[in-house]
């Protein structure tokens, strides 16, 4: 069943960056008032210094995301190009099936890219900006390094080309990615009966606030983006939902150390590499191979 004639419409009509604009300035706005409305906690670090870092980096991200989302959307839409070989193209599920696959397809991608960024120093060095973050709300969705921006672009591309992801899939992935990972990092308070339901379906963000915890234990847990079923199933689910931060990195406290032009120099300073691999008693990540903490 073609899937080609819809989304060639809907890209003609819709410009896939001008919906993905349109889809974060809704979230961004919507979690913002539910933040100011019923936060979870008080505020443990300067929102106007870590916001201008956090959109200073959304806007520059915005540009790079814009030019690799659009090779990914031309090999979507190109369904039938001779080097286009993915398993969806094998099959004749209905759109109605095809569509939550390939959402969950990518959703996986992203999972294991996340686990990467956690147990590769060189990816770490660039994912690293993100965890940097000393708290959490609406704004920390768009703290990525344009290095990890564009690496996780480029496995998508791959991804695309080797699944046959289609123009439906990939453009429902993205707005639901997007708006997910706003949801997750907001400071927001869930109803108490609604909250135990999330952790067993779509990622809550108290879930993906141990893994912002500044204790390494923590921090290497819960890469889950859009549904829960993965850290369960590939146990890296840690169920701590301590109430109260910390947040960010033990040796990254000092808000002075955190602007952006720091930030987009960090995964070039000297002994940013360290993982998870090696850690120190009080929560420090270690160079690989040294046992020594690094600033």
């Amino acid at each position: 069943m073609p899937l080609e004639s819809p989304g060639s419409r809907f890209a003609h009509a819709v410009p896939p960056s001008a919906l993905r604009l349109a889809c974060f300035l809704a979230g961004l706005l919507t979690f913002l008032s539910w933040e100011v409305i019923a936060p979870h906690h008080a505020a443990t670090a300067s929102k106007a210094r870590r916001w201008l870092v956090n959109l200073g980096l959304a806007l520059m991200n915005g540009l790079l995301v814009t030019s690799l989302c659009a090779a990914c959307y031309v090999i979507a839409l190109r369904r039938m190009a001779p080097w286009r070989v993915g398993l969806f193209e094998l099959t004749a599920a209905s759109p109605w099936l095809r569509l939550p696959a390939e959402i969950g397809a990518l959703d996986l991608l992203t999972y294991w890219l996340h686990r990467g960024y956690h147990r590769v120093p060189l990816m770490w060095r660039f994912h690293r900006v993100h965890h940097t973050d000393l708290d959490l709300d609406v704004s920390s969705a768009s703290r990525f390094h344009l290095g990890e921006v564009l690496a996780s672009g480029v496995a998508k591309l791959a991804f695309v080309v080797l699944l046959g992801i289609s123009y439906q899939g990939l453009v429902a992935f993205e707005i639901v990615l997007l708006l997910a990972a706003q949801f997750q990092h907001a400071n927001i308070a869930i109803h108490p009966r609604l909250e135990p339901m999330l952790w067993w379906t779509f990622v809550p963000p108290a879930m993906h606030r141990v893994h912002h915890s500044p204790e390494p234990e923590e921090t290497d847990s819960n890469f889950g983006t859009l549904v829960v079923a993965w850290d369960r199933l590939f146990a890296t689910l840690h169920t701590h939902t301590a109430s109260s931060p910390p947040f960010g990195l033990w040796n990254w406290r000092d808000e002075r150390r955190l602007g952006l032009a720091r930030m987009l120099a960090l995964p070039f300073s000297r002994g940013c590499a360290a993982t998870a691999e090696g850690q120190a008693g009080t929560g420090e990540r270690l160079e690989p191979g040294t046992g020594v903490p690094k600033p």
